[in-house]
C-alpha cells in the first residue's frame, strides 16, 4: 500500500470516527435533556405533594396533650383531662371516618356508660369549641349516622 493511500484511509477513519463522535455527543445532550425535564417533572410533582399535604395539615386540628388542648387555625381551646379531650382525641385519631357508640364507649369511658352519655359529652365538646371561636370545627363533628360520630375534615 503506497502512502497516498495510507494517508486516505487515515482520513477516512478519522472522519468516520469524528462523525460517530458528534452522533455520540448529540445522543448524550439528548439524555441530558430528557433527564432534566424528568427531574423537574418529578420536582414539581413533589412540590404540589408538599403543598396538598400542607394544606391537609392545615385542615387537621391539633391535640395537644402535654396541654391538653385542641390546636386548630390559629385558635386553642382548652378542654383539660376531660372526657372531652377524650372524646375528641379518640375521633381525631381517623378524621374522615365513623367511629361507633361502642368503640367510643369502649375507648373514651372503658365500657362503662351508656350510648346517652355519648351525646351529652358531644354537645358540651361542640359548645366549647365555639366558645373558643372554632365553631367550624364543632360542626365538623358529625352524628348524622345513627350509633356513629365522625370528624369531617374534608
Amino acid at each position: 500500500m503506497n502512502s497516498i493511500d495510507k494517508k486516505r484511509q487515515i482520513r477516512e477513519a478519522l472522519t468516520f470516527l469524528a462523525t460517530a463522535h458528534a452522533h455520540a455527543v448529540t445522543e448524550i445532550e439528548h439524555a441530558i435533556s430528557g433527564l432534566t425535564y424528568a427531574l423537574e417533572l418529578q420536582e414539581q410533582s413533589e412540590d404540589i405533594a408538599s403543598q396538598s399535604k400542607t394544606a391537609k395539615d392545615r385542615r387537621r386540628p391539633k391535640v395537644d396533650r402535654d396541654t391538653l388542648s385542641v390546636v386548630w387555625k390559629n385558635q386553642t381551646c382548652f378542654l383539660g383531662n376531660t372526657l372531652l379531650f377524650l372524646f375528641f382525641e379518640r375521633l381525631a385519631r381517623s378524621p374522615n371516618r365513623y367511629v361507633s357508640h361502642l368503640d367510643l364507649l369502649e375507648d373514651v369511658w372503658e365500657g362503662e356508660r351508656e350510648a346517652s352519655t355519648v351525646r351529652g359529652v358531644v354537645k358540651r365538646l361542640r359548645d366549647r369549641l365555639k366558645e373558643a371561636g372554632m365553631s367550624q370545627l364543632a360542626e365538623a363533628i358529625d352524628g348524622s349516622v345513627t350509633g356513629y360520630y365522625g370528624l369531617k375534615l374534608v
